[in-house]
């Protein structure tokens, strides 16, 4: 497997002052939407960050729209949007995106996830003309159905380079999936980490939220499915607030289980130590009022909200699942758990709350590892050098 760091110095200067005077590049995103959601905040990180003057991109969504569509189209970026029926299953959908490609002709297409990859992939063979196809695989659970596994393996055989977000997702590809080493490279996701620690009003903000503005904050940004493990996160809080009996946990995000970890909140006696935000677009601000970050996860790809958290100087307790080692250096920036495990959750957390000096010594280190290896500038320049090798 190739690294993002060895793609992101090979040859770039060469390659860059051979296009100068050449035509842009024709570059495709496509994703199932742009809804607020990891893999979505990836393909508007790297509309804001890929380089312009050399590619000229647009998206594909295979669903609808969403709510980062606007944000890519104030770049000047358009965003089109090819709709499927939700209640059938359309086999054929790969003919509609090959209509696509033929009216508009693309030289990469960069697909993320499964039926982006059917789709793009199969359009992009029936048209012809396309010189180089990427696919990034975001976060999935290993093993997959094997109807998914399957149809990366037979088209893995098309696609230039398959993309993996972190050590463990690319290492799944190959164990499971049984994709060649040589087709794989990590590029690991970025973020663009500037308002992150813009000046706030922090009692104002706590105010807002309804958190007392001396109580200690727990929290984290997640869509809220069984994916993110925050039925573990509820069970751990009554140990913690024995520890701590002011604290507050916030959880902003909203998602199909949403009523139940409610419920579960009550069931347990935290209710009303637990604020449910809903979505929210002002997470950098949030941030800022956090004492510890908590992902409890049951599996990850590599997660936005880390190398945000990170960004924002946030001390981390996290599980050791999928990506999560790569952003979460235990004992650096914040501590693993294992996955299921509340007492572990709780005992990490309660020692981070009450070890201010450690808090802060984790944030310094998250940002700084954060610049050096998480920015989207990064993760753009990695991603330009699997675009240029045959564009």
């Amino acid at each position: 497997m190739t690294s993002s760091t060895a793609l992101a110095n090979a040859d770039r200067t060469d390659r860059r002052s051979s296009r100068s005077s050449a035509p842009k590049i024709r570059l495709l995103q496509i994703t199932h939407d742009l809804a607020i959601g990891g893999l979505q905040q990836v393909v508007v990180n790297l509309c804001r960050t890929l380089n312009r003057s050399i590619f000229d991109i647009e998206v594909l969504c295979l669903r609808a729209p969403g709510e980062f569509a606007p944000e890519i189209e104030r770049l000047g970026i358009p965003v089109t949007v090819l709709p499927q029926n939700p209640r059938h299953t359309d086999y054929f959908s790969f003919l509609k995106v090959a209509k696509f490609l033929r009216d508009r002709k693309f030289d990469v297409i960069h697909t993320h996830n499964t039926q982006p990859l059917v789709d793009g992939t199969l359009g992009g063979l029936l048209v012809g003309g396309v010189r180089t196809i990427v696919h990034t695989d975001h976060a999935r659970q290993f093993p997959d159905k094997r109807r998914y596994m399957f149809a990366e393996w037979v088209l893995s055989h098309w696609v230039y380079r398959i993309v993996g977000v972190s050590n463990e997702t690319s290492k799944n590809l190959v164990d499971y999936e049984k994709i060649s080493p040589k087709k794989i490279v990590t590029i690991r996701n970025g973020v663009v980490g500037d308002t992150f620690q813009r000046p706030i009003n922090k009692f104002a903000k706590r105010a807002e939220l309804g958190i007392p503005s001396s109580a200690p904050v727990i929290g984290l940004a997640a869509r809220l499915t069984e994916q993110k493990g925050l039925t573990f996160l509820l069970q751990a809080l009554p140990a913690v607030l024995r520890a701590q009996r002011d604290l507050r946990l916030v959880i902003a995000g909203d998602g199909p289980l949403r009523r139940n970890l409610e419920e579960e909140a009550q069931r347990v006696g935290v209710g009303s130590h637990v604020h449910f935000l809903g979505p929210r677009t002002d997470m950098p601000d949030i941030l800022q009022l956090f004492d510890v970050y908590v992902l409890p996860s049951i599996w990850e790809g590599l997660p936005m909200v880390l190398l945000e958290a990170m960004a924002a100087g946030c001390p981390i307790v996290a599980t050791n699942v999928g990506g999560n080692p790569d952003a979460v250096r235990d004992g650096y920036n914040g501590y693993l758990v294992p996955a299921r495990d509340p007492d572990a959750l709780a005992t990490r957390v309660i020692g981070l709350l009450s070890d201010r000096r450690q808090r802060e010594e984790f944030g310094r280190n998250g940002r700084t590892l954060f610049d050096r290896e998480f920015s989207a500038a990064i993760m753009a320049r990695s991603y330009e050098q699997l675009y240029l090798r045959h564009a």
